[in-house]
């Protein structure tokens, strides 16, 4: 009969394995409650933009971003008290991720030939995202909930006013006049926004080549037009 090999906590075998199991916690932390707390909320932030931009908002429940997120519902509950708590803070990291890539690629425009065409590219792949696609999805819910609306209009204007102060400091539209660079950012915003909604039904890449071409003509048209005179 096979005996049962006894390895007493002062055997080599014993003394041997706590020895890995001392260097595994040294060299493998415990992480904190407040870090294990971000990686949560990260989980169910990405989640949320995951399922809004794919599934709408309606459709993004609970259960559909726990699902997602691979958490209980419990879990979102610890975090968060209310879906509509998630979704804020979705829609929050949502503008904060974006202004970071915006002002990434803004820094890198002096390093451009056409700095405007690469502006404008940047804002239109931006705009046909999934992660624009959430944001607009919380926008249209914005319309109809007027909790959700109060909450994220200040998070909105935060982050459309960092944006347009970005834009000033490239000087990338220094040939209009000041009080056209604004709504030209607008303009260009709605333009590329629409069109990727109407594109994921019907896409015509041939016309949004033409149309990026026809915006940058009528851009330099303009700035043609409203540019001080030449000194004598």
């Amino acid at each position: 009969m096979c005996q049962r090999s006894r390895r007493g906590a002062g055997s080599p075998d014993a003394v041997h394995t706590a020895g890995w199991s001392d260097v595994s916690e040294v060299s493998r932390p415990r992480r904190t409650q407040q870090e294990r707390r971000a990686a949560t909320v990260t989980k169910l932030v990405d989640a949320t933009i995951a399922a809004i931009g794919e599934v709408g908002y309606q459709r993004s429940t609970v259960q559909e971003i726990c699902g997602r997120a691979g958490l209980s519902a419990g879990a979102m509950f610890r975090q968060f008290d209310t879906r509509l708590d998630l979704i804020v803070r979705t829609a929050e990291e949502g503008f904060r991720r974006q202004i970071d890539g915006y002002r990434s690629t803004m820094e890198h425009l002096g390093a451009q030939d056409n700095a405007l065409d690469t502006a404008l590219r940047f804002l239109r792949a931006a705009q046909s995202s999934n992660l624009s696609h959430a944001l607009r999805e919380i926008f249209l819910a914005a319309r109809s909930d007027t909790e959700l609306c109060a909450r994220i209009e200040p998070i909105a204007a935060a982050y459309y006013g960092e944006i347009v102060a970005t834009l000033d400091r490239t000087g990338l539209l220094d040939d209009f006049p000041p009080n056209v660079r604004e709504p030209i950012f607008f303009m260009m915003l709605h333009l590329f926004s629409g069109e990727a909604v109407v594109r994921g039904v019907y896409p015509r890449p041939d016309v949004d080549a033409a149309v990026l071409t026809l915006v940058e003509e009528m851009l330099a048209m303009y700035a043609a037009r409203v540019a001080p005179p030449p000194e004598d």
